[in-house]
């Protein structure tokens, strides 16, 4: 099966992120300017392993029209075997392989980016994923693991696999989500690829996509924590793409926004739903005042009404008018135990 990949040019992602991007949440931005495609949160493939509920029916959504990619983590070449077979007997036409993720927990178990330090592994994963699955094959990956100096090599595993499409994140795994994008090397990869390569990492708004896709000649974007902090990001792509005015949300919007998400986690029964909210508020927050009161005030807030007191007291009255930032305000971070690291 051809890569989905038309005539049009560029194409849009939104990063799978644990957590986060479940069928509902999918919705909510396909609401506000769908992107071209999904990625489910990943399947852990291992001995016992079982596809688990929510992500199965995130794959199986469309929201807004759109596909949605499964998405495989793990090592063992028989596992993976069964889950493909397993997975051929639902409706679904991409399945992508998970070089990337960088939390410890998991790259210490050697699978997502922890399998960037074994070239044989990955060309192995990759070519087993390609002959046994019909579908859209692609890789997901970063640029190395603790530094970049493999990539040349990791790439070309990765395309001994013969994928539809790669995404590269321009950032080690060590990184994490802190310091510089290299996209020199995603701009390197579209000269090494005979397929679409994907830029990931730092797309912070509708000039930042249009910036690396200039500066890489890579295919696509793929947005991830930016597209929590801002779900109309793809709409603004598209209209920057044809050279029309992007769209400009305001505070009030963003309260909206918020109100969605709140309703999405309480319908998900979490044990505490105030805390989950934090989670997507700590990404909006970096975008609603440049002083970083709202973050602030919102990580004090305990209690789902509480919460909610912070953001009207933000989005409404005076503020509700007021445009809803591009990007984020320099100095503030998303992730507390990141600043000033």
């Amino acid at each position: 099966m051809a890569a989905p990949f038309g005539k049009s040019g560029v194409v849009t992602f939104l990063a799978p992120m644990q957590d986060i991007t479940d069928a509902n949440f999918m919705q909510i931005v396909a609401n506000r300017g769908a992107p071209d495609y999904f990625i489910a949160e990943y399947f852990r493939i291992h001995e016992f392993f079982e596809f688990e509920e929510h992500v199965l029916k995130a794959v199986l959504s469309k929201p807004g029209g759109r596909p949605v990619s499964a998405q495989f983590i793990g090592e063992d070449e028989n596992c993976i075997l069964r889950a493909i077979k397993k997975l051929s007997k639902y409706p679904i036409d991409s399945l992508d392989l998970n070089l990337g993720c960088p939390a410890p927990k998991i790259y210490r178990k050697n699978v997502g980016g922890g399998l960037l330090r074994d070239v044989k592994k990955i060309r192995s994963l990759t070519r087993i994923m390609r002959d046994n699955w019909g579908g859209i094959f692609s890789v997901k990956m970063r640029i190395g693991f603790d530094s970049s100096e493999n990539f040349e090599d990791i790439l070309s595993a990765v395309l001994d696999g013969n994928p539809d499409f790669i995404t590269i994140h321009a950032r080690t795994v060590k990184q994490l989500y802190r310091g510089e994008c290299d996209y020199s090397k995603i701009k390197a990869a579209v000269e090494m690829s005979p397929v679409p390569v994907i830029a990931n990492g730092d797309i912070i708004s509708a000039r930042k996509a249009l910036d690396v896709l200039k500066s890489t000649g890579c295919a696509g974007v793929m947005v991830g924590r930016h597209a929590v902090r801002n779900p109309w990001i793809f709409r603004q792509i598209s209209e920057a793409l044809s050279a029309a005015k992007p769209y400009s949300p305001t505070l009030g919007e963003v309260r909206v926004y918020v109100e969605d998400l709140l309703k999405s986690v309480i319908a998900s029964s979490v044990r505490y739903p105030d805390s989950r909210m934090k989670k997507f508020l700590n990404f909006i927050g970096v975008a609603v005042d440049g002083d970083g009161a709202f973050l602030r005030e919102m990580r004090l807030a305990r209690g789902v009404p509480a919460l909610m007191g912070v953001c009207d007291k933000f989005m409404l009255g005076a503020n509700e008018n007021l445009p809803f930032p591009d990007e984020p305000y320099a100095g503030l971070c998303s992730r507390p135990n990141h600043e000033n690291k």
